[in-house]
């Protein structure tokens, strides 16, 4: 309900502040009474206060009489509702200036009840003038939201019209809404937001606000406050307000902005949506928020070398350390504070180097698994550290699943991890009991099975490696054969020039020359 200003012009004194001070204004929504002398006084008032709602006037008066006043209203303030009192041979004189605006009159002496009758009429009128011009504004400025947020055409109004439509958008979110809701039927889903939504639009009204709520995603509620005309909104109180009341997110405008702004302030706020799960103390992030982090950050090599060493070089695999390498993940992922986006993509990635190491190890060109992480995650849905490593530990499963299947013989994961060993240390003065160690065998038994499992003996193998490795470096660098031996891992150069020979059927030399030619 809004409140109103009279103004009270009589050029008697006694009159003015009997008027004033006698009758109980505040019952009327009336806060506010000015008084005045004359029409001159009341137009001076007037124009310092930028209008007023009501103007009770005397009509002989000296400078400017009261009609001489209704007239300079009628035509510079037509929105005042102006009464006047009159004697009675001034009735009929009086009676004609309704024509010129003024809404009621009062004959002299005035009778109390009957002005009060006559002021509280006038005020209605007021209220319901208000209420209509404020549904009318409302419902532009409700028209102007969705043209902002779903890229309607914009009308060929002058957009000048909408710069006093203030509001204050914020976006709510729901902590993990993927948990919260995956129990839900599709009607029980539905019926979940419009509890959100009535959550948030009655919080807001209580705070003295009409609201637009648009779901711009099942997990994204919009939400703009209109300002009202008389009012102030201040930002920082209202989320603190909501969020303080309700389990949710938010990720707030820093400033009241100009309706015909909100496209541009919503692009804002999305993009400031991405460190939502970084914030760890408050819920609540505005859009002119910034994080001090690298800008790329340290992919976890470590970690992931450890993940596959517990799926592939261990028999049986052992969950509880398949689960504890996923905790570390998650955890670098906090610690380094990597955005949602970021995690997908590692876990992605990750995957897929999973899974060419589970085809390189069981020969099987192409493994057709339902995994999360080799498809486009929903990170507004999934909006959690916690949510995405329920995802990966699933995808993990279903690895763990697929290699259960397989009878993989203990040797094979043996010889799996010798190899990688070799091909990381060839270069180095490498040993069969170096890598037997590394596998927890015997040197006797490791021989027997590598030449068994690749039908090469050691030395060949690593030989081989050498060798393919000093073509390289001969056809690429300038280096002296000599240094290329050293740096393959062969001791003494003649041996190198031997083996090389046998492997490529011409020398070190001859190799250069002969890819140098081509």
């Amino acid at each position: 309900m809004s409140s109103y200003r009279i103004l009270i012009v009589d050029d008697e004194p006694i009159i003015r502040l009997g008027l004033q001070q006698t009758i109980p204004w505040g019952k009327y929504q009336i806060d506010k009474v000015e008084i005045a002398c004359d029409g001159l006084d009341a137009i001076r008032i007037i124009d310092e206060l930028g209008g007023i709602d009501l103007v009770l006037s005397d009509v002989r008066m000296p400078n400017m009489d009261g009609l001489q006043l209704a007239s300079y209203l009628h035509k510079n303030h037509p929105q005042t509702k102006t009464m006047l009192i009159s004697g009675y041979d001034e009735f009929a004189y009086a009676k004609k200036a309704i024509q010129s605006g003024v809404k009621d009159y009062l004959l002299k002496p005035v009778d109390i009840n009957e002005l009060e009758s006559k002021v509280n009429t006038l005020v209605n009128e007021l209220e319901e003038e208000h209420n209509v011009k404020n549904e009318s504004r409302q419902k532009e400025i409700k028209n102007t939201i969705f043209q902002q947020v779903y890229h309607f055409p914009e009308d060929t109004v002058n957009p000048n019209r909408y710069l006093d439509n203030k509001i204050y958008p914020f976006i709510s979110t729901v902590k993990e809404y993927d948990k919260q809701t995956a129990h839900l039927s599709e009607q029980g889903l539905a019926s979940f937001n419009e509890q959100w939504k009535d959550t948030i639009e009655q919080t807001t009204k209580m705070l003295g606000f009409d609201t637009v709520s648009i779901f711009v995603h099942c997990n994204q509620l919009l939400t703009c406050l209109i300002q009202p005309i008389d009012s102030e909104i201040n930002p920082i109180q209202v989320a603190e307000i909501i969020k303080d009341k309700h389990s949710f997110s938010f990720i707030g405008s820093d400033s009241v902005i100009n309706v015909m702004d909100l496209k541009n302030k919503y692009n804002q706020l999305k993009t400031v949506y991405d460190y939502l799960p970084l914030i760890r103390e408050h819920d609540v992030i505005f859009s002119n928020y910034q994080m001090d982090r690298p800008d790329m950050q340290t992919y976890p090599y470590k970690i992931e070398k450890e993940l596959i060493d517990t799926l592939f070089h261990r028999k049986p695999i052992q969950h509880n350390q398949v689960g504890k390498k996923i905790t570390d993940l998650f955890d670098y992922f906090r610690s380094h504070s990597f955005l949602l986006q970021e995690v997908q993509e590692v876990c992605s990635h990750m995957l897929k180097v999973i899974m060419k190491e589970y085809e390189a190890l069981l020969g099987e060109i192409s493994v057709k698994l339902d995994c999360h992480f080799l498809k486009e995650l929903d990170l507004i849905l999934f909006n959690s550290y916690s949510s995405i490593q329920y995802l990966f530990e699933q995808d993990l499963e279903l690895i763990i699943k697929k290699l259960a299947h397989h009878k993989i013989e203990k040797a094979d994961w043996l010889i799996k991890q010798a190899e990688e060993y070799i091909k990381e240390y060839f270069r180095t003065t490498i040993k069969v009991q170096e890598v037997a160690d590394v596998i927890n065998v015997s040197s006797n038994y490791f021989s027997t099975l590598f030449k068994q499992k690749t039908g090469e003996n050691f030395n060949e193998y690593v030989n081989k490696l050498r060798v393919d490795e000093a073509k390289t470096l001969l056809i690429n660098t300038p280096f002296k054969v000599s240094e290329i031996s050293r740096q393959v891992g062969f001791q003494e150069y003649k041996y190198f020039v031997s083996v090389f020979k046998k492997f490529s059927g011409l020398t070190p030399t001859n190799y250069r020359k002969l890819t140098a030619i081509e």
